[in-house]
């Protein structure tokens, strides 16, 4: 007949509890056993426990401590409390969103009216360079228009006083022949 293997359950200190099937070997265990979660040694509490089984001795697990409850309840409340966390974290960027869209059209409104007072200072601006830039081009037009009457002026005393030394050497031809 076939040995039967051993259901051994341990609870170790770090509040992690953990099982496995063993054949033991001369009332022990065949090799040594760690906590999956701590590594801490459980071969002696796995020793202890095959003992009593093989004598007939056996008896609850004591309650668990205090870090075996904490331990339980974060297991338990870790999925609960990473959606918490994930849905502060969505509300917190929705909020942010929600005021970066409000100033940008803040700022928006902010540009438009900066804007309009630009142009209502540019339009009356604009209007003061054309009168000046339509002066200028009157001013040069008449600039050119005394220039021409001034070049005639001067073709004409040019001429008269043509016509006073052609007069004086008519005249003094006649005194000197």
């Amino acid at each position: 007949m076939k040995p039967v293997p051993l259901n051994i359950k341990i609870f170790c200190l770090c509040g992690q509890k953990y099982a496995f099937e063993v054949h033991p070997q001369a009332g022990k265990m065949p090799v040594p056993v760690a906590c999956p979660v701590c590594e801490r040694d459980g071969t002696d509490e796995a020793n202890k426990i095959i003992s009593k089984t093989l004598n007939g001795e056996t008896r609850k697990l004591p309650p668990p401590t205090v870090n075996a409850l904490l331990n339980s309840a974060q297991a338990s409340l870790a999925p609960q409390l990473m959606e918490a966390l994930k849905d502060a974290v969505v509300q917190e960027l929705a909020a942010q969103r929600r005021e970066l869209l409000a100033a940008q059209q803040a700022a928006a409104a902010e540009l438009t009216e900066l804007a309009r007072r630009l142009e209502s200072v540019q339009t009356p601006l604009l209007e003061r360079l054309n009168a000046y830039e339509q002066r200028v081009k009157e001013l040069e037009t008449e600039l050119g228009e005394q220039a021409r009457e001034n070049r005639e002026l001067l073709k004409l005393k040019i001429e008269e006083l043509r016509e006073q030394v052609e007069t004086e050497r008519t005249k003094s031809r006649v005194k000197f022949n």
